[in-house]
């Protein structure tokens, strides 16, 4: 599907009002939702795809929420714009300051802490309002805080949250042992898959990574740190002798669930660093002269926002998505021109599936993963209308899922929808968004799960 087929061609005064729009929604420094906006969290791999949905991209294409009164607000994952962790070295420890971290309830402390062995990593924390008239609450980073946040303890009404967005199943992200489906685990919760990415490892364009790429099963020997040096590889006895430095995505990563599961590791070894998932800036954030022999599991419609394109691959007219965090507003140094678009020199094994053999003659390790937006079963048929008297339809059926069920009175357009017609994520004009995203367009509907 081509990105040009889908966008909208814009007039001159709508682009006005859409600029307009833009600028009443970020008035205040954090917009807290009402009662009556949908609010969604989680996914880091997702979250660019919300903002899009919701306010439109940066090649001018407007989001949902241009004219409306109810809005549509998809918190990121983590309070920075370029997607990183704004807390030390890439998020990387080894101690924590008080208020950061593993250990919850530290934020009167005076002391640092250590990290813990089940989350190594150093956060900011940064706290959101869920619902105008609230207190601040951490903000849900990854799939796994989103979704655990919706199902289990998000559980009486009046909600802090609508949906939660994520990039593995619920089934893999709520279960504490056994294998998926565990129908149990998702009663009641229903998903839209929104669109597809692939999971590939990256490494820096120069790279002392063997060039056949690498396995499952070598991945799993690194991830287990049962292989540590390059040349202990398979097929690769003359390879370099440099440690290798394996980095994972941060704790309830759904990136970091999908990817130990394809490689089948369950506890990662002490030899794994830790960073926000999908930052390639962490390719070079382990140290001097360490670049070389970093890997990490990369979204590749991530990087396709950092290499400027979308999701099939054709340039946008950006280089990259992704601004200079160093660079103030305005600023008249040579080195921020234009921002200074963030462009890491890397690379990735295996663009696209099927992946030839790596070194022990086993395919390299690649997998393309459905991305979801999760939401209670009972909102489809609530009778509560999203924007009032202008429409029938609830936020489900206006947003995610409008089926020809008879639910909504009227006449179904099709055979497949219901009064009001396509909800706007399924339709051309919420496909062209999530594209500009770097993900590959995709819709489907599921009861109770995955």
């Amino acid at each position: 599907m081509r990105h040009r087929k889908l966008r909208l061609g814009l007039v001159a005064a709508f682009t006005m009002v859409y600029a307009l729009a833009i600028f009443a929604q970020t008035a205040r420094a954090d917009y807290q939702p009402t009662t009556s906006d949908v609010v969604g969290v989680g996914s880091d791999t997702v979250q660019f795809a919300g903002d899009f949905l919701a306010d439109g991209d940066f090649l001018a294409d407007p989001g949902y929420n241009v004219g409306k009164k109810n809005k549509l607000i998809s918190f990121d994952a983590v309070p920075d714009v370029d997607a990183r962790l704004p807390y030390g070295n890439l998020g990387v420890g080894p101690t924590c300051a008080p208020g950061t971290g593993a250990t919850e309830g530290t934020a009167n402390q005076t002391t640092t802490h250590t990290e813990s062995a089940s989350k190594p990593v150093c956060s900011y924390n940064a706290t959101i309002v869920f619902r105008a008239g609230g207190f601040g609450a951490q903000r849900p980073n990854g799939s796994g805080a989103g979704v655990k946040l919706l199902v289990q303890r998000d559980t009486t009404s009046p909600f802090l949250v609508d949906f939660a967005r994520a990039s593995d199943t619920a089934c893999n992200i709520l279960k504490t042992s056994g294998t998926c489906p565990q129908p149990a685990l998702t009663a009641g919760i229903d998903s839209v898959q929104i669109g597809t990415d692939p999971l590939r490892i990256l490494k820096a364009s120069t790279s002392n990574a063997p060039a056949a790429g690498l396995s499952n099963a070598e991945l799993a020997d690194i991830y287990n740190c049962l292989t540590t040096t390059w040349n202990a590889l398979p097929g690769n006895s003359g390879g370099s002798t440099a440690t290798i430095i394996p980095v994972l995505p941060q704790v309830g990563s759904g990136t970091r669930s999908s990817f130990l599961s394809a490689i089948g590791v369950t506890t990662p070894g002490s030899c794994t660093k830790t960073g926000e998932e999908n930052d390639p800036t962490a390719i070079y954030g382990q140290g001097a002269g360490t670049s070389a022999n970093v890997i990490e599991p990369m979204s590749i419609g991530r990087l396709n926002m950092f290499q400027g394109k979308l999701s099939d691959g054709t340039p946008t007219t950006l280089p990259s998505y992704f601004r200079d965090p160093s660079c103030v507003a305005l600023s008249t140094n040579a080195a921020c021109a234009g921002g200074n678009p963030i462009a890491p020199s890397v690379a990735y094994f295996c663009p696209t599936l099927p992946c030839a053999n790596a070194g022990d003659s086993n395919p390299q390790f690649g997998i393309d993963r459905p991305l979801f937006i999760f939401f209670r079963h009972s909102d489809l048929n609530s009778t509560k209308k999203f924007q009032g008297t202008t429409s029938l339809l609830n936020w489900v059926r206006t947003l995610l899922y409008n089926p020809c069920d008879g639910f909504v009175p009227g006449t179904c357009p099709d055979a497949t929808h219901g009064p009001g017609g396509t909800p706007f994520f399924e339709a051309l004009t919420g496909q062209a968004l999530i594209s500009a995203a770097g993900i590959i367009p995709a819709y489907a509907y599921t009861a109770n799960g995955p």
